[in-house]
């Protein structure tokens, strides 16, 4: 097992546990991470804050790896996650949504390089409208 495959799945562990500043010090120290609803957050400050801000909303959220590809320093994965909403969800233009108790469920993709046995650059995929639909936030007629 490469350093790559390492890395990536110590993160799903840790970020599984709830483990935040665990997770954190898995990203190098100028690592980006940009999230499926278009945030970036650059350095391990920024991506703790993000972070945190989706375990405040789904404290329960966990990750279940479905298929990896590991090529040199990028790996490429297909997971499903989930949650329960059950405390604040904040959108990308910081609007705080009140906690719906729903329980969501969903697939998505991460593309991430690994420099130094750390996380360097993290791309994350997944549908957002799927979530808020799920949540139960979409205006009445429309669909995701």
């Amino acid at each position: 097992m490469g350093s790559t495959r390492d890395a990536y799945e110590r993160a799903v562990q840790l970020y599984n546990a709830g483990n935040l500043e665990g997770l954190v010090n898995i990203y190098a120290e100028d690592a980006t991470l940009v999230t499926p609803d278009g945030i970036t957050a650059r350095g391990r400050a920024a991506i703790r804050e993000q972070v945190s801000r989706d375990k405040t909303a789904f404290p329960d959220e966990t990750v279940a790896i479905e298929l990896m590809v590991e090529q040199g320093d990028t790996i490429a994965i297909e997971y499903t996650w989930a949650g329960t909403n059950t405390g604040p969800f904040v959108t990308p233009d910081g609007t705080q949504v009140p906690p719906t108790g729903k329980r969501v469920e969903i697939k998505g993709m991460d593309l991430a390089q690994v420099r130094d046995g750390k996380i360097a650059v993290h791309h994350m995929y997944a549908d957002t409208m799927a979530v808020i639909g799920q949540l139960g936030l979409l205006p009445s007629g429309a669909s995701t």
